[in-house]
């Protein structure tokens, strides 16, 4: 009963939770086309044509954002200002 309740409310508080990571900056916001990359992929795995399904301008996108190196986007919260401040204050010890 308690594990069900600890895994339920994991679930139910993931989302929000990852959200608020992002607009701290701690992780990197998604990409705006993820959702369309991974069904895209699905649908090829599966040897169907997604270009039929999700339409000829998703899929061209998709192409164009996998043929580059992803890029990571932090905004620029106030937890890395923080925590920016507080690691760039060590001063490596010299003999």
């Amino acid at each position: 009963m308690v594990v069900g309740t600890i895994a339920f409310g994991a679930y139910l508080l993931r989302d929000p939770v990852k959200a608020g990571l992002v607009e701290l900056g701690i992780l990197p916001e998604p990409h705006p086309l993820a959702v369309e990359m991974r069904t895209v992929a699905f649908l090829r795995d599966l040897d169907l044509d997604p270009n039929e399904i999700l339409g000829d301008e998703v899929v061209d996108a998709v192409d164009v954002a996998r043929a580059w190196k992803p890029a990571k986007v932090y905004r620029r919260g106030w937890a890395r200002d923080v925590l920016g401040a507080i690691f760039s204050q060590r001063i490596p010890a010299t003999a």
